[in-house]
């Protein structure tokens, strides 16, 4: 008893204790007019507790006794600090205009306060790219702006992606990618090689696109200029929408330097892998095995005897699982350091950083070092000079892409349950292929081991920059940029390959070049004491060159060897140089009244070096507007905190790719119809040929008009916002190659013709769901619906071809349709739609039919954002509603005989439904599911075509900021992260997001893409 009353006793004297060094203060924050202010944040400095005040402005909570300032903030006022003098504070704070009215940076690196613009743009913060960690930058843009396509070729380490801005669909068969311009200098993001992937070419990597050498970890904002009023101070390379990147600098880090590690590992596996069916071995005929076949058609497996010549002996027939045998988790590590640091005069920011990637398949991998060096000096009251440059090198062995037979995945997916590959490996004692088939398809095993794309990749990114301040209202800046990589790329196939029976070695360099000049004049003025004036008059400069030069052996003497001494026949040297120049003068105009109504005129014209002399200077104008009608109309703040309505018209321009004016001649080639045919100069034997495509001496420009309308609303004080645009271009004079009769004497030619209309809707939500004590809630949407059509193309043509396989499948733009249309062979029909069966019981068939759009309806992108004390959680979710896709990777596994469906009801009759094509009665004829059935079904592209509907956790991210105590750890930052964790898709087998056919205009067909990713893992993040 005296022990118990002993701990009473203690215990009393621990919460007396406990309760002396805390009290409960409360008290309530209003605005200058005496209005609540709620949602505001009650920070206590230097400790980490606070609470958030309520609808009516008042709060109260428990803060220690030894806390001596409160920080009191919320959105659009200025932040105040309060000394605690007693239990009870009140607080007003002081509207912030500046901070109400968020900076952006626009066209030409310029920041504007995004009140006064009158069109759309998105900015986002950096994080936005590393919560989730990523190689490609590109990529980690998926669902997070509104009116922007993510377009991913597959999951391998380093492989392509692309955005499109608003659809696309403004060139009918050139680029419709956006500019990418890092700290105002224009960018590439080629692939090059891409144009070869869209025709299903072989001897193709899935090289990536240049964007991805880009570290994530550097990116402070990035703004997504979306219309061509918002982009048409870049002339023609800006037609198709503008991506600007700042990176860091050493302006936030004032004292000392400030030292940033990050760290990150993760590990991928296949997101989604095709369903098989394990019940029937491999051979042709459903009776007996048989290997050296493609086919999964054999007989059941029940453990019985049968002669493998793989093995040299009999075995027993047993499933296996090769998909399982031969795939692995890839791994990534990701290590950045930075300092940063702000001087008297100087600011500058450092980083470095490493990054490795494996794949899921064995042997493949990617790799990027890099480093960047960003510096701003204050010369003299009125000269600043300032310099960033970066250097990346890129290294790694890719997957060949494409349609090409060392695809990994094409003899992967194919192959018999009935097959060992571990077991029975991948080569003989004499050097020879161990494989399932024949053909020019390889053993997976012996794709990875023995053949290989690799490329090595050193670029460099930099510019200079000057800024004078002329006079108090001119302030003058000139930019010198430059971009320039080179790409080696080797492509091998061992001898006895299957596509390459003698070897084959490609050596392939790639150099690219851009030069920009960029001179400012920029005039800041008050007319009068209610009109005010910025005015920019400027002078831009571009050049861009590229020169590739390849090597081409087609026989190699010796197994192994990847040398150009140990060939024994050769291709002639490949050589193609181009250049090309644009000069443009522009001229931006602003005008604000009272800062609330706005007007923006804008005018560039341009000289390409790449249009005949007559069309080569082209003009074109924009303006916008912008009116604040909150600044003016008597409406409660607590209901409508902030409106504003806007509009802009634009007219945009595209010139020419190298070349397309006058014909040139080039390497003869003779064919005879059987063999590869010769290509001169043969031996000593030179001949060249004229160019078998037309040039056009007359070509114009491609041109854009577009016109937009918006709004944006911030509702309860600021805890709800709108933004909403409605958009509609109209694009003309098409540059297009068409085909032409071969009885011509030529091949194709490059006209003017096409036209096609886009229209679409973007909306952006953001909404501060709970504001409480210690937890906040935020949610952001995006919505993108948009719809295009192609008006004409060129003449009587109803369609030309996009991107696909030569023949069926393929995407076509369509007349009257959707731009971009999946062309293939489909069901014949009746008048009721009922599909025509033939005597035979099969089917009848349509070749050449448009068996569906592949555009969205919409997409979608909901980013949950919690936190809790010091946790946090980002959740995005994004999705994608309409349109078609061709799931060609079912229609070879059906066709082989080992995709799951294809082994249900084996060799069981039935009868096909539909009405026979003679009398037009229901079909009572049967056929049997055999290999037969199987391989006339590999025909019917339109039963292999499904809804493109899908939903992903794209993203979940959750952190923890540890409690720090220490003069030299400032923050330490330990998380979980997750990317693509689970899709949702009535699309069988393959993830509908995939593309064959690289990342160009050709989407909507998936056919042994490499499978896309998901990954998980571990980060953390330390400042010093």
């Amino acid at each position: 008893m005296k022990k118990i009353l002993l701990l009473l006793t203690v215990m009393i004297g621990l919460i007396t204790q406990i309760l002396a060094q805390s009290h409960q203060v409360s008290g309530k924050v209003t605005d200058e007019k005496g209005n609540p202010v709620s949602g505001a944040s009650i920070a206590i400095k230097d400790f980490k507790i606070g609470t958030t005040t309520k609808e009516d402005g008042n709060f109260s909570f428990s803060i220690p006794a030894s806390a001596k300032t409160l920080i009191v903030s919320a959105v659009g006022f200025t932040e105040k600090r309060i000394t605690i003098g007693g239990d009870a504070i009140n607080v007003v704070l002081v509207k912030d205009d500046k901070k109400l009215d968020e900076v952006v940076v626009t066209a030409m690196g310029q920041k504007r306060d995004k009140k006064g613009l009158g069109y759309s743009i998105t900015e986002l913060k950096g994080d936005a790219l590393t919560k989730t960690p990523n190689q490609n930058g590109v990529t980690g843009l998926s669902g997070k702006v509104a009116g922007l396509q993510v377009i991913s070729s597959g999951g391998a380490p380093g492989q392509a992606a692309s955005i499109v801005v608003r659809g696309g669909a403004k060139s009918m068969t050139g680029s419709n990618e956006p500019l990418y311009v890092i700290d105002g200098v224009p960018v590439s993001n080629s692939t090059d090689g891409d144009d070869n992937l869209r025709l299903g070419q072989s001897n193709v990597g899935s090289t990536p696109n240049r964007m991805s050498d880009i570290n994530p970890d550097d990116v402070e904002s990035i703004s997504v200029l979306k219309g061509g009023a918002a982009s048409v101070l870049y002339g023609n390379r800006g037609a198709n929408g503008v991506i600007l990147i700042t990176t860091k600098s050493g302006k936030a880090a004032k004292g000392k330097p400030i030292v940033v590690f990050s760290s990150n590992v993760g590990a991928d596996n296949a997101l989604k892998l095709p369903e098989f069916q394990n019940t029937y071995a491999q051979g042709t005929n459903g009776a007996d095995y048989a290997e050296a076949t493609s086919f999964s058609f054999g007989p059941k497996i029940e453990g019985q005897q049968v002669y493998s010549k793989a093995a040299g002996k009999n075995v027993t027939l047993q499933v296996h699982d090769p998909r399982k045998d031969f795939l692995k988790t890839g791994f990534t590590w990701n290590n950045n350091i930075s300092v940063s640091q702000t001087m008297e005069k100087t600011n500058f920011y450092f980083s470095a950083g490493n990054f490795k990637q494996t794949a899921i398949v064995p042997n493949q991998d990617y790799n990027k070092a890099n480093v960047r060096f960003n510096i701003t000096n204050q010369l003299t009251s009125k000269l600043s000079m300032g310099g960033n440059f970066s250097y990346i090198k890129t290294w790694g062995n890719v997957p060949y892409g494409g349609q090409d037979g060392n695809n990994p995945f094409f003899a992967l997916f194919d192959m018999p349950v009935s097959w060992d590959i571990n077991g029975y490996g991948y080569q003989k004692p004499d050097g020879s292929q161990i494989n399932f088939r024949g053909g020019s398809f390889d053993n997976p095993l012996w794709s990875v081991n023995k053949n290989y794309y690799k490329t090595k990749d050193d670029r460099i990114v930099g510019g200079i920059n000057l800024d004078y301040k002329a006079l108090p209202w001119l302030d003058l800046s000139y930019k010198l940029g430059l971009d320039q990589y080179h790409d080696n790329r080797t492509a091998f196939k061992d001898i006895k390959s299957g596509a390459s029976p003698y070897g084959y070695l490609s050596n392939d360099l790639i150099k690219r070049e851009e030069i920009t000049s960029t001179f400012l004049a920029n005039v800041t003025r008050k007319l009068t004491s209610y009109i005010g004036m910025n005015f920019t008059l400027g002078h831009s400069y571009n050049q861009r060159k590229s020169d590739q030069f390849t090597q081409t052996a087609t026989s190699l003497s010796f197994p192994g060897i990847a040398h150009m001494s140990n060939a024994t026949s050769f291709n002639p040297d490949y050589q193609y140089n181009t250049l090309r120049r644009t000069i443009g003068v522009f001229g931006d105009l602003k005008l604000d009244y009272k800062n609330y109504l706005f007007l923006g005129l804008t005018a560039r014209n341009e000289w390409s070096s790449t249009l005949p002399a007559s069309n080569g200077s082209y003009f074109y104008p924009g303006v916008n507007a912008a009116f604040v009608f909150t600044e003016v109309l008597n409406i409660d703040k607590n209901i409508l905190s902030y409106g504003k309505i806007r509009a802009a018209y634009a007219k945009t321009a595209r010139d020419a790719q190298p070349y397309q004016i006058y014909n040139v001649y080039y390497s003869a080639t003779a064919q005879d119809g059987m063999t590869s045919g010769i290509i001169f100069p043969f031996g000593s034997i030179p001949s060249a040929a004229y160019n078998p495509t037309l040039k056009n001496l007359n070509l114009k420009p491609e041109i854009t008009k577009e016109f937009e309308l918006g709004a944006e609303l911030k509702f309860l004080n600021n805890r709800l916002g709108l933004d909403i645009t409605y958009f509609q271009n109209k694009n003309t004079d098409m540059i297009i190659p068409l085909d032409v009769s071969k009885t011509t004497g030529i091949q194709n030619m490059v006209v003017n013709g096409g036209a096609t209309r886009n229209k679409g809707l973007e909306l952006t939500l953001n909404a501060g769901i709970i504001r409480a004590q210690n937890f906040n809630w935020d949610m952001n949407i995006t919505f993108t619906r948009i719809r295009s059509k192609v008006l004409s193309i060129y003449g009587d043509l109803d369609k030309i071809y996009l991107g696909g396989f030569d023949g069926n499948p393929a995407v076509f733009a369509v007349l009257g349709q959707q731009y971009g249309s999946i062309i293939g062979t489909g069901y014949q029909r009746d008048s009721l739609g009922r599909i025509m069966v033939g005597a035979d019981g099969r089917p009848d068939l349509v070749d050449g039919m448009n068996l569906g759009k592949t555009a969205p309806d919409w997409t979608a992108g909901i980013t949950n954002t919690f936190t809790y004390k010091n946790f946090s959680l980002n959740v995005l979710v994004d999705m994608r509603h309409g349109g078609y896709v061709l799931n060609g990777t079912k229609q070879l596994l059906d066709y082989y005989g080992t995709g799951k469906q294809s082994g249900v009801g084996r060799y069981e009759s039935f009868v096909f439904d539909g009405v026979s094509d003679v009398p037009g009665k229901k079909n009572d004829v049967s056929v049997s599911r055999d290999r037969n059935w199987w391989s006339y079904q590999y025909n019917i592209d339109e039963a292999y075509v499904y809804k493109n509907n899908w939903v992903k956790l794209r993203e979940v991210a959750l952190s923890y900021a540890l409690p720090v105590k220490n003069s030299i750890v400032k923050k330490v930052n330990v998380g979980l992260y997750g990317r693509n964790l689970f899709l949702w898709t009535k699309v069988p087998d393959v993830d509908p997001e995939s593309s064959s056919f690289g990342i160009g205009n050709a989407q909507g067909i998936t056919r042994i893409a490499y499978p896309t990713t998901r990954s998980m893992g571990l980060n953390v993040k330390v400042t010093f």
